[in-house]
C-alpha cells in the first residue's frame, strides 16, 4: 500500500474529534492521531497527539484500519491515566520517568493481600 493509498483509507475513520495523519519519515510510514484538549498542567486549549505507529507498505486495507482502532484505544488509556486521580495526584499517569518507576519497584513499595506473610 503507498502512502497516498494509506491516506486515501484513514481519511475515511472517523473517531470523535481526532483526526488522524500518515507521515513519512526516512522512508518508512507513520500514523498519528490528532485532537484538541486542554493541556494537563497549563489548562490552555491545544493541539494534542499520539504516539507514532509505524506502519507496513506490505498491510492491507484492515491492518491499516485496525492500527487507526488500536491508537484510538491507546490514546484513550492514554487520556484516562492523565485525569484519574487519587488524593489529588495523577497516581497512574503515563508521565512518570522510567527510572523512577524503577526505583519505586526496586523499594519493592507493594500493597497486597497476604503481604507480610511467608510463602
Amino acid at each position: 500500500m503507498t502512502i497516498d493509498e494509506m491516506r486515501e483509507v484513514v481519511a475515511l475513520i472517523e473517531y470523535s474529534d481526532y483526526t488522524f495523519e500518515i507521515f513519512e519519515n526516512n522512508g518508512a510510514p507513520y500514523l498519528q492521531g490528532r485532537y484538541v484538549e486542554p493541556d494537563i498542567v497549563t489548562g490552555d486549549l491545544t493541539d494534542q497527539h499520539t504516539r507514532k505507529w509505524q506502519l507496513s507498505e506490505h498491510m492491507v486495507k484492515s491492518e491499516l484500519v485496525q492500527t487507526a482502532l488500536k491508537c484510538a484505544l491507546t490514546s484513550a488509556e492514554h487520556r484516562v491515566r492523565e485525569h484519574f486521580k487519587y488524593r489529588g495526584q495523577r497516581i497512574f499517569g503515563p508521565h512518570f520517568d522510567v527510572d523512577a518507576l524503577y526505583d519505586l519497584a526496586k523499594a519493592k513499595r507493594l500493597d497486597y493481600r497476604g503481604k507480610g506473610k511467608s510463602a
